[in-house]
């Protein structure tokens, strides 16, 4: 944390710093300047912001602290800090919803910069949050709410988390709800945000099971991915790709997430109303949710888990164990995934992993439909329109209707 020594120069004093005219009139201090040209649709006449950890930028204040516009696309401001200060920082329009973000619209980890001396950082922004087209509203089904920039304080970092909510959420204003956390958000609900431009259809699918009393009446919860999803998703590091932090992300949703959630909508909060479902690395993450934090998480969905990952770590678990107690599980498998890994085992393909995990599963006690569902869909690969495909009966399964009297 910077202390009461530290100062902002921008504005009209930019110019002169740039030309060596103001010092920090501290010797020990270090003047860092941001030289940072920003995207093509940019309008001339925007302002554009710093915000980041320390008290002098709000802190995270995203409309606090301005730059000086120095050329065309080109801004710049300098700070006088001390030497070992660690900044993170980020690029404003103004506030949140106009944040900078990634090539690909991602969302961005926060900038870091560990003060060594007097130095000049240019940066390159490549996308402003608000200019992203892809994201439409109108194409959700039902009523939605958007929550931008969730910051996480174990995970260091932001990302947007929407929630879906049944028909007929403000009309029953007693009535609460078992909740489903799903990962990747950003492919559940809007084909413009998903990865491939194919969407789950939760919203869709959801309404229509609810309205024929195929599921009980349920929130949704998107949590979105970052550019730290393998690390995030995987409960240990594989040998050539890293990973390993998916405890660091149980944390963020069990003691960050769900206490927000809980906080603002009508919940069930019981572990017994709560469940979490993801694909591929999000089905890595949510078995391993609903092992280690079976005290929270009871209704678990794995699509296309990465069994592999890791050497088959997650197989490892689910056999080294106890299973949580009074949990319904659903794991699926399309028999057209990649079957090229290996893992140390002798595993030698997906499938094969695929029912290595049923057979464990039945051997700690799960029977097949009951409270386990396993399926193996002929021929479907590894996409967002097989999940979907395979979605009305994992939530059927995961979500039954209450029984009437």
């Amino acid at each position: 944390m910077v202390n009461g020594r530290s100062a902002i120069i921008t504005g009209l004093l930019v110019a002169a710093i740039l030309l060596g005219a103001v010092s920090s009139g501290e010797a020990r201090s270090a003047l860092v300047t941001f030289k940072v040209t920003v995207p093509d649709d940019t309008p001339a006449d925007a302002d554009v912001y710093i915000a980041g950890n320390i008290d002098a930028l709000g802190p995270w204040d995203p409309g606090k602290v301005e730059l000086g516009k120095i050329g065309d696309r080109l801004y710049a401001i300098s700070l006088v800090l001390e030497p070992g200060t660690t900044l993170k920082y980020k690029f404003t329009r103004g506030s949140w919803e106009t944040v900078e973000k990634g090539p690909d619209f991602e969302e961005l980890r926060d900038r870091e910069l560990v003060v060594a001396g007097d130095t000049t950082v240019r940066i390159d922004v490549a996308n402003w949050r608000d200019f992203f087209s892809g994201f439409e509203r109108h194409s959700i089904v039902g009523d939605f709410r958007l929550h931008l920039d969730f910051r996480s304080e174990h995970l260091d970092n932001r990302r947007t988390i929407i929630v879906w909510l049944p028909p007929g959420y403000d009309e029953g204003e007693g009535r609460r709800y078992p909740v489903l956390y799903m990962h990747d958000g950003q492919n559940l609900f809007d084909a413009g945000s998903s990865f491939i431009g194919i969407e789950w259809g939760v919203d869709e699918t959801v309404t229509r099971m609810i309205e024929t009393e195929q599921v009980e009446p349920l929130i949704v919860v998107g949590v979105y991915n970052t550019s730290g999803r393998t690390f995030e998703y995987t409960p240990a590091p594989d040998q050539s790709r890293g990973g390993g932090g998916a405890e660091l992300y149980a944390k963020f949703l069990i003691e960050e997430v769900k206490p927000f959630i809980d906080s603002e909508y009508r919940t069930l909060p019981g572990r017994e109303h709560t469940g979490v479902m993801g694909s591929s690395f999000g089905g890595l993450a949510s078995l391993y949710l609903g092992w280690k934090h079976s005290d929270v998480f009871s209704r678990i969905g794995a699509m296309s888990t990465s069994y592999l990952w890791g050497a088959g770590w997650i197989l490892g678990m689910l056999e080294g164990q106890a299973p949580p107690r009074r949990a319904r599980v659903w794991i699926d498998m399309g028999t057209g995934e990649d079957q090229s890994d290996r893992d140390r085992d002798g595993v030698t393909d997906i499938i094969a992993a695929h029912r290595r995990a049923r057979d464990i599963l039945m051997e700690k006690g799960f029977e097949i439909g009951r409270d386990l569902a396993y399926v193996e869909d002929e021929g479907a690969i590894h996409n967002e329109g097989a999940w979907a495909a395979r979605l009305p009966k994992a939530l059927a399964f995961l979500f039954p209707p209450a029984r009437k009297p």
